[in-house]
């Protein structure tokens, strides 16, 4: 006998008891996280809200420090500026207490030079230059100042004669060629002209070097130093030049400043 078949209206759905047990627990679930969280965040955001009430109250008192500051370095500007400015005025009130003893010292010159009496000689008319007198003293003493000119040129063309050197004595058998030595130079007086030599370029001129070339290779040659009395240190020169090539020299003082005249030899040198 088979069994009995049972009819689907006989069961029973547990499905709206369930949901509503579960929604139960949800809501109480979410009861309890939410008074939990309410109990953990209140003290931080009380103390949030402190500390940015601290920080705005810092920020205030920062400003009015600041400010204060500003008005200090105000004041103490003012303070510099004023100690200066007085001691302008201290300087000023000096210099002008100094002006003021000078004007008194002047105004005191200007009243006793004031009481001095100035007395003009009378003048004879007769004793009074006239504009003729003068232009005749002008012109005698225009032409004293030129006789006594041309007496300056005479004398000063008369201190420098010719010095003329002449031979004398025995010893004349050598053949002189004449070297003048002053302070800066020399003079050699064996080319026509007579060419000058700075004493610097004296050891390197070639037509001095030529001349001791031609001495040292002459039987009877010399080189005779003509001595300015300010050419010593020339001539010591030009003698140690001539003893280290052995070279025949010798020397003849000469007195003044005029021009060397050696017409008494006869024999010149040849260009």
């Amino acid at each position: 006998m088979g069994k009995r078949r049972r009819n689907a209206d006989d069961d029973i759905s547990l499905f709206p008891f369930l949901s509503i047990i579960a929604s139960v627990i949800g809501v109480l679930t979410m009861m309890i996280a939410t008074l939990a969280l309410a109990e953990t965040d209140t003290p931080d955001v009380a103390q949030i809200e402190r500390f940015e009430a601290l920080q705005k109250e810092l920020k205030q008192t920062d400003e009015q420090i600041e400010e204060l500051r500003r008005q200090i370095a105000i004041s103490d500007s003012s303070s510099l500026k004023l100690r200066e400015q007085k001691k302008l005025l201290d300087v000023t009130l000096q210099e002008l207490q100094e002006m003021l003893i000078q004007l008194e010292e002047v105004e005191k010159e200007l009243a006793e030079q004031q009481q001095v009496e100035i007395v003009i000689p009378p003048i004879d008319e007769e004793a009074r230059e006239t504009a003729a007198d003068m232009q005749a003293q002008a012109t005698a003493l225009e032409e004293e100042l030129a006789q006594l000119e041309k007496e300056l040129a005479e004398r000063k063309e008369k201190s420098e004669a010719n010095v003329t050197v002449l031979p004398q004595g025995s010893g004349l058998n050598f053949v002189p060629h004449f070297v003048e030595c002053s302070s800066d130079s020399i003079v050699l007086h064996t080319t026509d002209p007579p060419k000058r030599i700075r004493t610097a370029e004296v050891p390197k001129d070639q037509d001095f070097l030529d001349l001791l070339g031609k001495v040292a290779n002459g039987a009877n040659d010399s080189i005779v130093f003509l001595l300015r009395s300010d050419g010593l240190s020339t001539y010591q020169l030009c003698k140690r030049l001539c003893d280290e090539r052995q070279i025949r020299n010798g020397k003849l003082p000469v007195v003044g400043q005029g021009r060397i005249d050696l017409s008494a030899f006869v024999e010149k040198e040849p260009n």
